[in-house]
């Protein structure tokens, strides 16, 4: 691993996992899985984002040793915009426009930029096939049962589609990517609704944004090996 990029993300998470506690707490009206307290722990909430952002930011570092620094910090923004739209999404049920919109629209931005500043503009077309593959999945799905599927992730998954789709290098392996996105997002967001169900003793719906958002976070990391 370059050890400069590590350090740089390492010096990085600090000021981005506080950056994504704060904005995080301000969305906070309530606290549907975990009892409401008078206070609110901001100083707990920071911690285990902020080991969470230097986990995933050491990671990210690991993954793009050899790519553009454009591409690792695009990496770097795109997922601290995602685990801020799932620490939203854990507390309050939702993952608002104002966090989700602005991410895809700027991730459109910078991958083409980057795609073209690498002297590969053709990948762009690959991470926007992602987008789309990912959005028209959720959307269905959306469409079969609103109650169980809010279009808030069908938003989401655009954003994650870009992100594995960006690291094919084919159509075939868009489909792939995205494939194992939804595969290991439902098999976690699986094991985490039972999980829940035996902790609350009763059947209620919770937040499907972070467990997509992990199966995003594991693909991209493993996607030299998913598609060679």
């Amino acid at each position: 691993m370059d050890t400069i990029r590590l350090l740089v993300c390492i010096v990085l998470a600090l000021p981005c996992g506080v950056l994504i506690s704060r904005l995080s707490a301000t969305f906070i009206t309530e606290r549907p899985l975990f009892q409401p307290s008078e206070t609110p722990r901001i100083s707990q909430r920071t911690l285990i984002l902020g080991s969470m952002t230097l986990v995933m930011f050491v990671a990210l570092a690991w993954r793009f040793s050899d790519a553009s620094w454009l591409e690792l910090f695009a990496y770097l923004a795109g997922f601290g915009a995602v685990l801020l739209a799932s620490a939203i999404d854990l507390t309050e049920y939702r993952l608002p426009d104002v966090v989700v919109l602005p991410t895809l629209a700027l991730g459109i931005v910078v991958v083409i930029v980057a795609s073209v500043s690498d002297g590969d503009g053709g990948r762009s077309r690959y991470a926007f096939l992602g987008a789309v593959i990912a959005f028209a999945v959720l959307l269905i799905a959306h469409l079969i049962s609103p109650r169980g599927m809010g279009f808030g992730d069908v938003k989401f998954a655009a954003v994650l589609g870009l992100m594995v789709g960006w690291q094919a290098t084919s159509a075939l392996d868009v489909f792939i990517l995205v494939l194992w996105l939804f595969l290991v997002g439902f098999a976690v967001g699986t094991i985490g609704g039972l999980a829940l169900l035996v902790v609350r003793g009763k059947n209620q719906p919770f937040p499907f944004g972070p467990f997509l958002a992990l199966g995003t976070f594991v693909t991209v990391l493993a996607s030299r090996a998913l598609v060679g």
